[in-house]
C-alpha cells in the first residue's frame, strides 16, 4: 500500500519509520533540507530503537517537495502539523492543519485522512461536516520523547477515532505496523478520541506534578523525599510507576491540552486541570530557589541526546536563573567536550543521574531519586 505522509516532525518520522517495513511511504512538508536528509537516511530521531531497527529492517521510505506528488495514488494519508496557540487569545493555530486536510480531501477523496497532531475537542467532528463527509479518523499518538519510534513499534495500546469499518481499516494499519503482538485497541467516536489525548497529558502532567511538589517540600524543610516517596507507593492504589521527581512535566502539549479543554468548559468547574501549568510553574520557581541560594558563578546544564533543544522544563529553570544573573551553558552528549564542561562549571544541572556524570557528584544538582544503577555505581 502506498502511505503519504505530510509532515517531517517526530511524530511523522517516527510513524514513516514504523509503516515503511510493510508498505511503500512518501513523506512531504515544507522543509527542503530535511527532505533532502530523509533521502540521505538521516530521519533525525534520537530513539534508542533506531539504528538496530533501519539495520535489521528493509524501509520503502522517501521524501518530496511536492504534497501532490506524495499524495498521487495514495491509499492512506497521515497528517501531522505543528499546533501552537495564539500568545494575545490563546486560541490555537489550526492554519497548517485545515490546509492540510483540505487539500488531500480535494485531491484524493477515497483516501482515509489520518490525523495525529492533538487537534481541539470536536475539530476532526466539524471537518468532516464542513467537507461533507471527508474519510477523516482520529489517531491519537502517546509516545514519549525521545522514544518515539520505539513507541510506535511496541505501543501499550492503540485508539483509533472513528467506530466503523473506516476506523477499523486505520487500526488495521497501525497494528501491522507495530512489532508487538496483542496489543489493546479501542474505537471511539471522533470527540471520544481528541478528549482521550488531551486527558491523558493531563493527567501525566498531574501525576508529575503531584511527585515534585512532595519533592519541593522535603527540600524546602530538609527531609528525605526518597523514602517518602517509597512510602507513598506502597500503596497499591498509588503503585511506584512514573514517580522520580524530575524539573517539571516538559511536555510542549500541555498548554494545548488546557486550553482545549478551558474552551468547552469554564475553568472554575476543572479546578485541578486548570491549575497544571501554574504547578509546573511553581516547580521551576522553587528549584531555581534552591539553585540561586547557593550561589554557584557559573551553573552547566546537561542534556544527555547529542542534538535537540532543551525540554521546557530544563528551559524554563534556565530563563530563571539567567534572569538571576548566573550564566548558564548547555552541554549536549557530546564525549570530547564533556570532560571540559565538568572542569569548567561550578554547578550542574541535570533531569537524570546520568553514568558519564559519576566524577562529578558533588557538583551535581538533580532531583533524581531513582539513578540507574550504573550511575549510582560510579558516582559512589
Amino acid at each position: 500500500m502506498k502511505i503519504a505522509i505530510i509532515g517531517l516532525g517526530r511524530v511523522a518520522m517516527a510513524d514513516a519509520l514504523a509503516l515503511a517495513r510493510l508498505h511503500q511511504v512518501v513523506m512531504t512538508g515544507p522543509l527542503p533540507d530535511r527532505i533532502e536528509a530523509i533521502n540521505r537516511g538521516e530521519y533525525g530521531l534520537h530513539d534508542p530503537a533506531l539504528d538496530d531497527y533501519c539495520t535489521r529492517h528493509r524501509l520503502d521510505l522517501r521524501a518530496v517537495h511536492d504534497t501532490a506528488q506524495a499524495i498521487a495514488d495514495a491509499e492512506m494519508v497521515f497528517i501531522s502539523a505543528p499546533l501552537s496557540r495564539d500568545p494575545l487569545s490563546g486560541d490555537f493555530n489550526l492554519v497548517e492543519m485545515d490546509t492540510r486536510i483540505e487539500f488531500v480531501a480535494r485531491r484524493a477523496p477515497m483516501a482515509p485522512i489520518v490525523v495525529r497532531s492533538a487537534v481541539p475537542v470536536g475539530y476532526c467532528e466539524a471537518k468532516r461536516v464542513e467537507l461533507k463527509g471527508a474519510k477523516i479518523v482520529y489517531a491519537p499518538e502517546f509516545c514519549r520523547e525521545g522514544h518515539m519510534l520505539s513507541d510506535n513499534l511496541y505501543p501499550k495500546f492503540l485508539i483509533v477515532g472513528d467506530r466503523h469499518a473506516l476506523g477499523r481499516r486505520v487500526l488495521n494499519v497501525l497494528q501491522g505496523a507495530a512489532l508487538r503482538a496483542a496489543i489493546p485497541t479501542r474505537q471511539m467516536g471522533l470527540t471520544e478520541a481528541e478528549l482521550t489525548r488531551h486527558l491523558s497529558i493531563m493527567m501525566k502532567a498531574a501525576r508529575v506534578s503531584y511527585f515534585n511538589e512532595l519533592d519541593s517540600y522535603a527540600l524546602h524543610h530538609g527531609l528525605d523525599a526518597r523514602q517518602i516517596i517509597d512510602g507513598v507507593c506502597l500503596d497499591p492504589r498509588i503503585g511506584a510507576h512514573a514517580n522520580n521527581p524530575c524539573f517539571g512535566f516538559g511536555h510542549g502539549m500541555l498548554p494545548l491540552s488546557t486550553q482545549s479543554l478551558k474552551a468547552k468548559l469554564d475553568p472554575a468547574r476543572l479546578p485541578v486541570l486548570s491549575g497544571l501549568e501554574q504547578a509546573h510553574t511553581a516547580r521551576s520557581d522553587a528549584l531555581a530557589h534552591q539553585i540561586t541560594a547557593r550561589k554557584p558563578s557559573a551553573v552547566g546544564i546537561y542534556q544527555p541526546g547529542p542534538t535537540g533543544p532543551l525540554p521546557a522544563a530544563l528551559e524554563r529553570l534556565k530563563q530563571r536563573l539567567e534572569a538571576a544573573g548566573i550564566p548558564t551553558r548547555i552541554q549536549l552528549g557530546d564525549a570530547p567536550a564533556l570532560a571540559q564542561f565538568k572542569q569548567d562549571c561550578e554547578m550542574v544541572v541535570t533531569q537524570r543521574a546520568a553514568p558519564e556524570l559519576g566524577d562529578i557528584r558533588a557538583k551535581l544538582f538533580t532531583r533524581d531519586h531513582y539513578a540507574r544503577p550504573e550511575a549510582a555505581a560510579s558516582a559512589a
